[in-house]
């Protein structure tokens, strides 16, 4: 009900003051009162009033200066003022220039670009103040549509409130490489459970008996990728034995490498390991060196991602294929539809893409180890 009463006051601040000025109540170049002032008039929030000053700034009936208020433009001679009005996307991830971000950026800048609409990047680094900081300066500074990757997304997303403001205030969001809690907000992701599944059974249908799984905890992909890889082993015919070792945002790669190559100086230590991503596959590489073993000689890798860090272990990792660039593209393809429709339900047109495997040279069967299942 909530949202029906906000969907009518902003269709009524709009039309209002459409009306005072095609009547003459304002005159070209004539300044409209300030937000706080049509905010008590209408009795409406901050963001209902912006949403409605920048759909009629599209619509060329008004020009904004920066901190100098809204003026009546000349709407008669600017019918196309709506066409030539620059929209901005602001863009938030964890990251902007490490592993597949620029990929998956480049897809979104292109799409945003051929349309004429600029974009603001911003990185949060995974942690949720950043985030919030972001947000708010996006919300401030009238953004008119937003994509964003959730950061510790495997919690409570501490800034689901900031969310449902862009929804409530029908400003265009939708998230990527995780879910919002909110269902009205469109997500493209990997299936990353059954991408979990498939990292495992690789390495079980190359007979490997003891493998261990390394996962990120604070990342809904972490933890859908372990879940994955947990169900594989149970599911597995035989005695597969599975380990679970877990990390965060942030533990550093020097603590985990020390923790992987302690496993695998173990008497019985594993003989496949999952990474959960191509990063972490470089530091169980890096471990298993360390701990005088060889890729795939001693130990198998799987990775996640098909990252270009699969090219730099000397050897082809195999990885599970993430789609980078098209996940930017068909992302910003939905943003431009909800540009264009602010007020509709898009929330259907999410995307699951699912994994595939890219075989590399990172896994080696185990000698001797179906033969043995089958003597048995």
């Amino acid at each position: 009900m909530g949202e029906i009463v906000m969907e009518k006051k902003y269709e009524i601040v709009t039309a209002t003051i459409r009306e005072w000025i095609t009547g003459g109540r304002y005159q070209i170049e004539d300044k409209l009162p300030t937000e706080s002032e049509l905010m008590s008039q209408f009795q409406v929030s901050r963001h209902t009033v912006r949403k409605s000053l920048s759909d009629l700034e599209v619509q060329g009936f008004i020009y904004r200066i920066q901190g100098g208020g809204s003026f009546v433009a000349d709407y008669k001679h600017n019918a196309n003022r709506s066409e030539a009005h620059t929209k901005t996307v602001a863009v938030l991830t964890t990251h902007i220039t490490d592993y597949i971000f620029p990929a998956i950026i480049s897809g979104i800048e292109s799409q945003l670009s051929a349309n004429a609409i600029s974009m603001l990047l911003s990185s949060t680094q995974n942690d949720e103040t950043l985030e919030r900081k972001n947000l708010e300066k996006f919300l401030d500074d009238d953004i008119q549509g937003v994509i964003v990757e959730p950061t510790k997304s495997a919690f409570t997303i501490q800034n689901e409130a900031f969310y449902k403001r862009f929804t409530d205030a029908h400003i265009p969001i939708l998230t990527i490489d995780a879910k919002s809690n909110n269902e009205t907000i469109p997500y493209f992701i990997m299936d990353d459970f059954k991408g979990g599944v498939m990292a495992a059974q690789a390495l079980i249908d190359a007979g490997h008996e003891h493998i261990l799984g390394v996962f990120k905890s604070d990342d809904q992909q972490g933890i859908l990728r372990m879940n994955g890889f947990s169900e594989a082993l149970q599911k597995s015919q035989g005695s597969i034995r599975g380990e679970v070792l877990l990390y965060q945002s942030e533990t550093g790669e020097a603590k985990l490498k020390q923790q992987i190559t302690h496993i695998l100086q173990e008497t019985d230590p594993p003989t496949g390991i999952v990474g959960y991503n191509d990063q972490i596959a470089l530091v169980a590489y890096n471990a298993a060196r360390a701990a005088g073993l060889q890729v795939p000689d001693d130990v198998s890798l799987v990775g996640f991602d098909n990252s270009l860090l699969a090219s730099r272990l000397g050897i082809r990792l195999t990885s599970i294929n993430h789609p980078k660039s098209r996940m930017g593209q068909d992302a910003a393809e939905l943003m431009i539809k909800m540009l264009q429709d602010p007020l509709h339900d898009f929330s259907e047109e999410a995307k699951i893409y699912p994994p595939e495997m890219v075989t590399g040279d990172s896994v080696r069967p185990v000698l001797g180890a179906h033969d043995q299942a089958s003597g048995e």
